[in-house]
């Protein structure tokens, strides 16, 4: 009869030892390390390691130290497979771009070489990527980086802290706008509102784009960012609407991410929460 809790009691073990890998800096660390981030024995740590390379869950790298391995890797990649696909998700990009007659993104984040985001789907309306005024270069460039533009702080501000200190490593990528927050004290600022109201504004990051964003989860895990993007001259000084709309679509995919499936509403509709007047943001 013991066997069940002694049994549940080893795999609570090593959950912890595989999630603190996600939460230390760097890739690479010791059973010492390991354990007094667990506040586990160091002995059981070293055993669960040893456990794990068999599964390739984990590789060791001399002299006696551990990274996250390619079976790791392929557990994240299965699970990253089965979200919804462009089938499920433009519908609410095309909603979204419509009702803010704006350009609608979703971004995921893509863990290549270090944090980054990828496009994923988009919406354009009656704009599109040429329409940025971005070389090809500086198009790939700003897409990928997390430190420009709304949709990269809403995703940023999401990350365990040692990616996110990674991020505000990064220098502003060449072709910013002038709006770009370039210092990093600042940047982390940004980042700290980002949690506190959900949402992410960018004035000029992009020249002569105001753009909105606001992060899609999987649970405690940042899955992406939906982000909208006007000409500043057309985006309205009152961001309620804009910020309330991004936040539902948002929330909607998060609900699809996770597998849940969400309560029908239009981002038309009377039901969407607005942003009380407090909170409204002129541009």
């Amino acid at each position: 009869m013991s066997e069940r809790p002694l049994g549940t009691a080893h795999a609570r073990r090593v959950m912890l030892v595989e999630r603190a890998f996600t939460q230390l800096p760097g890739p690479v660390h010791g059973p010492s390390e390991l354990a007094a981030a667990t506040g586990l024995d160091t002995t059981v740590v070293y055993r669960i390691l040893q456990s794990g390379l068999t599964s390739s869950t984990f590789v060791k790298v001399p002299p006696g130290r551990y990274r996250l391995g390619p079976g790791a890797a392929q557990v994240g990649i299965h699970a990253m497979a089965a979200t919804p696909g462009p089938q499920t998700t433009q519908p609410v990009l095309d909603r979204l771009s419509r009702l803010l007659d704006g350009f609608a993104i979703l971004w995921v984040l893509s863990p290549y070489g270090g944090p980054r985001k990828a496009h994923a789907v988009s919406s354009p309306g009656r704009y599109g990527f040429d329409a940025l005024g971005l070389t090809a270069t500086q198009l790939v460039e700003l897409g990928q980086s997390l430190r420009v533009g709304a949709s990269g702080r809403v995703i940023a501000a999401h990350l365990p802290p040692p990616m996110a200190a990674s991020v505000l490593a990064e220098p502003v990528p060449a072709g910013a706008g002038p709006g770009a927050i370039v210092d990093p004290a600042m940047f982390a600022a940004a980042l700290q509102r980002v949690r506190e109201t959900g949402y992410a504004v960018a004035r000029g990051e992009v020249l002569g784009w105001t753009s909105v964003a606001a992060p899609v989860l999987w649970g405690e895990a940042v899955y992406g960012a939906v982000a909208v993007l006007k000409p500043s001259s057309l985006m309205p000084r009152d961001l309620s609407l804009p910020i309330t709309a991004t936040a539902a679509a948002a929330e909607r995919l998060s609900l699809l991410v996770s597998g849940v499936e969400p309560i029908t509403r239009s981002l038309e509709g009377r039901s969407m929460r607005r942003i009380p007047v407090g909170d409204r943001v002129a541009a």
